[in-house]
């Protein structure tokens, strides 16, 4: 788990072709590094148990997210389309909040992310 695979898949313009995310929906903290995401799916919702630890601790996540390593500022995400960290002095957006985009989150919740529930699919 790194971040060069997802670099890999955000280069990837034909991916993108006619590719639309529907959001994030919520975030919650569970424990150490580890968030649980309900993300929105075709009228249902897909949720996820994702551990960061791969990413923040084990490779270098890059100078952005270096402040996600405390524990206690990890503990601050938001899920609101996006994945948030606010600015930890004004708890908005800044300089200093970090964000993950939507299919960034889902991809690495596809490929290491638990599987909590399996959305149903919407009756017609």
């Amino acid at each position: 788990m790194n971040w060069q695979e997802w670099s890999i898949i955000a280069n990837d313009e034909d991916y993108w072709k006619n590719h639309e995310e529907e959001g994030l929906l919520k975030a919650e903290y569970i424990e150490g590094h580890v968030l649980q995401l309900w993300f929105e799916d075709n009228l249902s919702v897909s949720i996820y148990e994702l551990d960061f630890a791969p990413l923040i601790l084990e490779t270098d996540p890059g100078v952005a997210f270096l402040p996600l390593r405390e524990k206690e500022r990890f503990q601050q995400v938001i899920g609101d389309y996006a994945l948030i960290w606010p600015d930890p002095e004004t708890t908005g957006y800044s300089e200093k909040t970090i964000d993950l985009a939507p299919e960034c989150v889902r991809f690495f919740c596809e490929k290491y992310g638990k599987l909590i529930n399996i959305p149903q699919k919407a009756i017609a």
